[in-house]
């Protein structure tokens, strides 16, 4: 167990807003994401869930996020980055497979669905 100080953090306060604002059924599956997602960076790192703990309040934007993930891990954060200047038209790069090509497709269908837009299928 462990408490929430709102009054005295922001993280905290943001967290309490975020819970209010969900609805009282979906609340325990948004904490148990929010865990399991912290782990998942434990994992990585055992640094990373606490850094972005601190970092968090309203105004934390993903290039907060970003700027925190290149401070533990510059050259990989680099190296995605750089990756993001491919355009729509270009071919991806020799090294993937046509399965892993499916394989994309297929998880962003899942996130459209999960999020509400129209899927390829």
């Amino acid at each position: 167990m462990f408490y929430l100080n709102p009054e005295t953090n922001e993280a905290d306060r943001f967290v309490c807003q975020k819970t209010d604002e969900t609805p009282q059924g979906e609340r325990g599956r948004l904490w148990r994401a929010a865990l399991l997602t912290g782990f998942a960076f434990g994992k990585q790192d055992e640094r990373l869930p606490y850094l972005f703990s601190e970092l968090l309040n309203d105004g934390t934007s993903f290039d907060d996020l970003l700027q925190l993930l290149r401070a533990v891990y510059p050259r990989e954060v680099d190296a995605l980055l750089q990756g993001q200047g491919r355009g729509v038209g270009e071919s991806a790069p020799a090294s993937r497979t046509v399965a892993a090509t499916a394989g994309d497709e297929e998880t962003r269908n899942n996130a459209r669905q999960m999020f509400g837009g129209p899927s390829n299928d």
